[in-house]
Parts: C-alpha cells; structure tokens; sequence
C-alpha cells in the first residue's frame, strides 16, 4: 500500500511538473485567458470585450505615453463579450486586478453596446448575471504565476492542439494576437457573416440593462481615483453599427451623458466625423494591422486632448 501510494505520488508531480512547464512556456498558445491571470496587479488598464483585447495593443500606449508621467505599463484586462460585460462582477475582478497603489494610471474603457445586454431570462436586480461562473468571476486569484485555480476552474478553456499550431498568442502584456487571419475575400464575407448570426442572437436573446450602465458609471468613478479614464467606441464595419444601433438606439448619448457626468473624454470613432476603414478580419474585430494603426490614433486622440485641456 505504502509503495502505490509513493508510485501514485510521483506520477501526479511528474503530471504536475509537466503542466507546469506547459503553462509557463506555451499558456499564451494553448489558451486565450491563461496569461491575464498569471501577470502582477496593474496600475494602468485596458478594459473591455473581444473589440479591445485583440484590437488595441499594449505596447504601442507604452512607447507612446513613455514620457508623460503615467504609472506604465498598461495591461489589457479585456476578454470577450461572454466574460466582461459591464456589470458588477467584472467591476469586482477589475478591482482585485488593480494596483491600489495607483494615483497616476491610463484607463481605457472599450464600450460596445452589446456589453450593456442581459439575458432576457435573468433578473440582474436578484444578482442574476449570464457571465457569471465563468473566468475571471468564478476566481479568486488574477495574479499568480502559475496559476493552478484557472487551470482547475476552467480547463475546459484550455486547447492543447493550438501549441502545435500557434494559430493565435496570448502576449504576457494582455493583447491576443491572432494570426489566422483570411487570404481571400470569400473567407472575410464568411467569417463576416458568422459574426452577424451571432449579433442576430444576442439580438434575440438579450435586452438591455440599466443596472450595467451604473456599473459603468460606479467603475469610471472608482477609476479615476487612480488616474485618467477614457471612454472608447472602437471602428467596426458600417453594416455592424447599424445592427448595432437597432439593438441600442441610444447608447452613445448614454455614454455620452456618463463621459459630461465624470468631466472624462469619450472617443466614438463610429461617428459620421470619425469613422474611417481599420483592416478587421470578419469587419468587426481590428486584425493586428488595423489594431496597430488604431491604436496609434487612439494615443493621437488622447495627447491631443490632453494637450487641449491644459
């Protein structure tokens, strides 16, 4: 008995010291979450859905920003519009996530109307919320390296065959490089139409909430506690904002309203004045072309109204 529970012991460390390596050496590959839980608090934050994680990068607000008295680096604490709408779970995460010590941080709000959607079956006034049980709400640990919760809490997630293929990277500074992107215009139309089929179904499924426009309000409030906040409607294509306009007629004068409220700056870049074509991949999501380039006009927009406030 003693020696099969020495064998039994040795197999789970020698499985432990292999998912270990894994985790450590290839977790931005194997999964697209993994790397945001295993990184330090941040004093600076990129905050939103899909739009935000793969469309602004990290790297490009760290050289641009490098001289100004901002608490560097930024880190993109977005997910997908499963795990972070606004609300407050992802608040609560948002904060375990934040360096309290924080008092001159860059915060970057990524808004999309279909972060303000709930469940059509769910009472958010009784805590009833679609993203709950799901990362980063079902942890309690953001920051550990490596982090064994995430592992235990939300294998499901993980997809060994993409350390092979390293088709997407999940980089240790929050942004997800996606490398598949499409060749040819029958493959963009595809994808494209795939993205509509899903807004058709948060269409029918979802309805908005006036619960998770506070919460945005109660986070940008908390935010500038610790440092500047910017309220951001990224590009998508023409026929999107359309579809997303018959969802929720009024958001932008709702986030306009809560932007006056708080005295911070709110960049729609759908806006007729604004808008310009980004390379996307499926004409909503910014491939990493059309995300560097947005990015740099996005620093462009903040230095500029800094600059103007001054």
């Amino acid at each position: 008995m003693r020696l099969l529970l020495l064998k039994l012991g040795l197999f789970f460390m020698c499985c432990l010291g292999i998912t270990t390596f894994v985790l450590v050496k290839y977790g931005g590959n194997v999964d697209y979450f993994y790397q945001k839980f295993t990184t330090p608090k941040a004093t600076s934050m990129i905050i939103g859905d899909s739009r935000s994680m793969q469309g602004i990068q990290p790297r490009v607000i760290n050289e641009r920003f490098k001289e100004l008295e901002y608490q560097l680096p930024i880190f993109n604490y977005s997910l997908t519009i499963a795990e972070t709408p606004i609300g407050p779970l992802y608040n609560k995460s948002i904060e375990k996530k934040l360096d309290q010590t924080s008092q001159n941080g860059v915060f970057i709000i990524s808004v999309t109307p279909w972060m303000f959607g709930s469940d059509k079956n769910n009472d958010n006034d009784k805590g009833e919320f679609r993203e709950a049980g799901r990362p980063p709400h079902n942890m309690r640990f953001v920051n550990t390296n490596p982090n064994y919760e995430y592992l235990f809490k939300n294998l499901t997630y993980f997809h060994f065959k993409a350390l092979f293929r390293k088709t997407s990277t999940m980089h240790k500074d929050g942004w997800l490089e996606e490398n598949n992107l499409p060749k040819n215009p029958k493959v963009f139309e595809e994808w494209k139409k795939r993205q509509g089929r899903l807004f058709d179904k948060m269409i029918r499924n979802y309805e908005t909430s006036s619960l998770r426009l506070e919460s945005l309000d109660e986070l940008v409030k908390k935010l500038k506690e610790h440092g500047e906040v910017y309220l951001v409607r990224m590009p998508i294509d023409l026929d999107f904002i359309d579809v997303e306009k018959s969802f929720y007629l009024n958001f932008d004068k709702d986030i306009n309203d809560i932007a006056k409220t708080n005295n911070i700056d709110y960049f729609n870049f759908n806006a007729p004045d604004r808008h310009s074509t980004f390379k996307t991949y499926d004409g909503h999501h910014l491939d990493k072309h059309g995300g560097l380039e947005f990015t740099n006009i996005l620093c462009d927009s903040i230095l500029k109204n800094r600059a103007n406030s001054k």
